[in-house]
């Protein structure tokens, strides 16, 4: 039996698994950069009094987002470090209360004016032609309220059981909640479709249901994080005296033994931030009395798949119809990523990671065919392609493109933005990416004196935060450590940089050289060098 079946561990683990599922980091990064253009918008076109009060609103959402991380790398922290479970508990609840007041600032009418002040506004203007992916972002935000909110009343009444119609209920959380993650998560390029949705009464706490479904979702959609294309079909079928829920997606599969982790593995969740998704998914089904099974096969996709006993004879026509609505979202937050008029999104945000950050891109990047990392397993988005069309694409009147880039140890892309300059707009690595901005890598590609492209490379601002962005241990982070990181993440950029599109003959300029690359003495004072340069040092790894 797992040690988080009863008392303070239960608490403990709950705690984990609402962190875990609630995934803010991203819309909240993507809220914030949304109103710092509003808010550069209002004073290109010269709403002075409304650029005043918007001012004010952005800094409010500033302030709370930084009590927010703070919040945050209390709780992680304390996980991380095995601290007792009282303390886990307390520090999650205060992150899960930080970001409900956060949620509720974002939610309230009273605050950002954004539906008054974007009247005013031109079409040309960003933020208007981005209010698509903004209001997909609240609307999910609205969800997490609710969740929150739920999570609360679920603690006060653990026996929170009811009657609801499984097809109904699936039906109204994808089109709420889930279709618009989906939509973000995967750049578009993951469709969500249903099959066939049976009707069929089950009994539970409709609440854990819903996050259970979603964690199912989560999984598929991260199954298809490296693939140009890919599809999510759900459906629910009966089979007797039981309905089955399957998610099926046509990601890269899983070996046997994964499968058996899935099902099997985690009898502690002490020290654990994540993989926590699919714990909570083995609890529940067990809660609702059910079966889980997964089906696999590498290179072909995956089905999940859980039977569920349900009421024969019971149909959604019996239920309380106001029940139906109590889980709803309002109307006004329903179904933009469905709206047939998408407006096309001036950025490309990537993240391909284990984290939520969501991911953002024009549906033309979106469809461009990926490029093979390191080894030639991985399929990943071209960055030194998009850095360059962005570059190409620029309409400023001295063109550019900047963007921020992020890569583990293991080669992979960690996170990955790209911008084109845009006339009238001095864009900053701030407005790119508000929250990681100092804890990542940063560039720009730009034109010299003679037009042509020069690459300028920027290593993190800031030591604490970019060992926080890594989650290195508290007793690791040293001077050193960062020097030999950042040294190495720097080079492993321009390799990626170079492997996805970019020209190795393109001239580089490395802020603080000096400092990371001390016994490469072909980067002193020879500024700019060859990005080739650059990309043949030796790691760490590979000097020893």
């Amino acid at each position: 039996m797992p040690d988080y079946a009863q008392g303070v561990k239960k608490e403990v683990a709950e705690i984990k698994f609402l962190i875990h599922d609630l995934r803010v980091e991203g819309f909240f990064n993507d809220i914030l950069h949304y109103h710092v253009t509003l808010n550069t918008d209002l004073e290109i076109y010269n709403l002075e009094q409304a650029q005043i009060l918007h001012e004010a609103d952005l800094q409010e959402l500033k302030r709370k987002l930084g009590a927010l991380r703070k919040a945050f790398h209390d709780y992680s922290n304390a996980v991380k470090s095995f601290s007792p479970d009282r303390t886990v508990l307390l520090l999650g609840r205060r992150y899960i209360d930080t970001i409900h007041e956060t949620c509720h600032l974002i939610l309230s009418p009273l605050w950002g004016r954004s539906d008054q002040v974007l009247s005013f506004l031109p079409e040309a203007a960003r933020s208007v032609r981005s209010r698509r992916h903004y209001r997909n972002s609240i609307s999910w935000l609205y969800g997490v309220h609710m969740r929150i909110t739920a999570f609360r009343e679920e603690f006060n009444d653990a026996s929170v059981r009811e009657e609801f119609d499984i097809a109904e209920d699936i039906n109204d959380f994808t089109q709420d909640v889930v279709r618009g993650y989906v939509v973000e998560k995967s750049e578009a390029r993951v469709e969500l479709q249903f099959d066939r949705l049976d009707a069929a009464v089950i009994v539970g706490n409709r609440q854990r249901f819903r996050r259970m479904y979603f964690n199912l979702v989560m999984n598929a959609v991260d199954a298809m994080s490296g693939r140009k294309m890919g599809v999510v079909n759900v459906s629910t079928a009966v089979e007797g005296d039981r309905v089955a829920l399957r998610v099926h997606d046509d990601g890269m599969g899983m070996a046997p033994e994964k499968i058996q982790q899935l099902l099997f593995d985690r009898h502690t969740l002490d020290g654990e931030l994540h993989s926590l998704g699919f714990v909570f998914v083995r609890q529940t089904v067990a809660e609702f009395g059910g079966e889980l099974s997964i089906e696999s096969t590498e290179g072909k996709g995956t089905t999940m798949t859980i039977l569920l006993p349900h009421l024969p004879g019971k149909t959604a026509v019996s239920l309380d119809p106001a029940l139906r609505e109590k889980y709803r979202l309002p109307q006004k937050y329903r179904s933009f990523a469905a709206e047939a008029d998408l407006v096309k999104k001036p950025s490309t945000i990537t993240t391909v990671a284990d984290t939520a950050t969501p991911t953002v891109s024009s549906p033309e990047e979106a469809r461009m065919d990926g490029a093979p990392a390191t080894g030639g397993i991985e399929r990943q988005r071209p960055c030194g392609k998009l850095v360059l069309e962005s570059y190409r694409s620029s309409t400023a009147q001295f063109p550019g493109s900047i963007f921020a880039i992020a890569i583990t140890e293991d080669d992979r892309v960690e996170m990955f933005t790209v911008k084109p300059y845009q006339r009238d707009w001095n864009i900053s690595h701030e407005d790119l990416s508000p929250m990681h901005f100092q804890a990542i890598h940063r560039g720009r590609l730009e034109e010299d004196e003679l037009k042509r492209p020069i690459l300028i490379l920027k290593p993190p601002q800031s030591m604490l935060e970019y060992f926080e962005f890594k989650e290195v241990h508290e007793p690791d982070r040293v001077p050193e450590r960062f020097t030999r990181m950042v040294r190495d993440e720097c080079i492993r950029i321009a390799r990626k940089l170079i492997a996805t599109g970019l020209d190795p003959q393109i001239p580089v300029h490395l802020a603080s050289a000096r400092q990371f690359f001390v016994a490469s003495t072909e980067f002193h004072g020879t500024e700019p060098f060859l990005l080739d340069l650059l990309a043949h040092q030796k790691l760490s790894v590979e000097e020893s």
